[in-house]
């Protein structure tokens, strides 16, 4: 298993040691495990990829109010 050392100020090391002992974990086996979720949890560069690509003149809210209309016109015609 690979070593890595790191510095906390006394806040965070406190912040560190209070979560491990609320987790019920060591502070590696904390630290390990915020690494691996935010690792897991990024998202993909294709992702960002597409900023600014979509063409629309609507602002968010308009094309959510749309969305929202669509999907309740879909659901009317399902019940019939």
């Amino acid at each position: 298993m690979a070593q890595l050392a790191i510095y906390l100020d006394e806040d965070t090391a406190k912040l560190l040691t209070k979560a491990a002992r609320k987790d019920r974990v060591s502070r590696s086996a904390w630290v390990r495990g915020a690494i691996r979720q935010q690792l897991e949890n990024r998202l993909p560069s294709s992702f960002f990829a597409v900023i600014g690509s979509w063409e629309d003149q609507r602002d968010p809210e308009e094309i959510l109010v749309s969305i929202r209309q669509g999907l309740d016109h879909q659901d009317r015609d399902e019940m019939e």
